[in-house]
């Protein structure tokens, strides 16, 4: 009984957005960190994370369709069972992403996420030839990904509201597009079977096993190279430590990728990482302050 309602918990969490909307705002917080604001922009932080919960759970039940003979997936199951209630939960936090927009009140605002936010929205609506989305043209969703979480998590965070340069905001924005890349591989590897079976071609049967793991090796140094010199710009040793620290947590997670198929794994493990940024941070600083 008690393993049954842990479980129901858990996947309450996962499933209907409080988890990814987290996870979203840490992340997006961590980047108002870097430049020391993020008591001044909370609204935004809440923002992404209501706007990302209900993109997730629409994601869930709108690609429903292009797995329906896959029924060998729990998670799929479980998506299934709770299909009215991630409706439910999508109109839910939609309305609360809107409603956090206008006490921001400003449309040029609305200009700046365009770029990031019509990625997300056609990777999880139908809008190509074919009813197909974004998520359906192969391995080149995981760059989709990418763009969309760098540009709405961390280059609008600088540009807009902290007033960075283009040049210090554009990087940024990549290290955290390479970053979200990096924590979508293992996502690649669970779908390997999943994608073939729907006639997709993913990063992880692309490139093979020995190739991922190569790519990833070299997305981390890249991820370090730019926090480092983004952080040295703003003063900032413990933005890049935390960094660091978390592509050293992350790179062991993917070749275990291969062994596991638990969504928990995925869902909850590697997109915690996320949530992981502005706990570690706050430690660093402290501990260097």
């Amino acid at each position: 009984m008690i393993n049954k309602i842990l479980r129901d918990a858990i996947n309450l969490l996962l499933y209907g957005g409080t988890f990814i909307g987290l996870c979203a705002a840490c992340i997006t917080a961590f980047s108002f960190e870097l430049t020391g604001t993020l008591s001044h922009h909370l609204t935004y932080v809440l923002f992404v994370g209501t706007s990302t919960a209900g993109l997730y759970c629409a994601h869930r039940v709108v690609g429903l369709k292009r797995v329906e003979r896959v029924r060998d997936s729990n998670r799929f199951d479980i998506i299934r069972r709770y299909k009215s209630h991630i409706w439910v939960y999508t109109g839910a936090w939609s309305l609360l992403s809107v409603w956090l927009f206008v006490q921001m009140g400003d449309l040029t605002l609305l200009a700046y996420l365009i770029p990031g936010g019509v990625i997300a929205g056609g990777y999880v609506l139908p809008i190509l030839p074919g009813r197909k989305r974004l998520r359906d043209l192969g391995w080149g969703k995981i760059i989709m990904i990418g763009w969309s979480w760098g540009w709405l998590t961390a280059f609008v965070p600088m540009i807009y509201f902290s007033q960075s340069t283009l040049s210090m905001a554009a990087m940024h924005g990549l290290e955290r597009m390479l970053f979200i890349i990096l924590l979508t591989i293992p996502f690649e590897i669970r779908d390997i079977s999943v994608d073939q079976r729907v006639g997709l071609i993913n990063i992880a049967s692309r490139f093979g096993k020995s190739q991922v793991l190569r790519i990833a090796r070299v997305i981390a140094i890249v991820i370090a190279l730019l926090s480092a010199v983004v952080s040295f710009q703003y003063l900032n040793a413990s933005y890049a430590l935390t960094v660091f620290g978390l592509v050293l947590l992350t790179l062991p997670l993917i070749p275990i990728s291969y062994r596991i198929q638990d969504d928990y794994y995925y869902c909850g493990l590697i997109d915690g990482m996320m949530i992981l940024a502005p706990v570690i941070f706050t430690a660093i600083h402290k501990f260097l302050t």
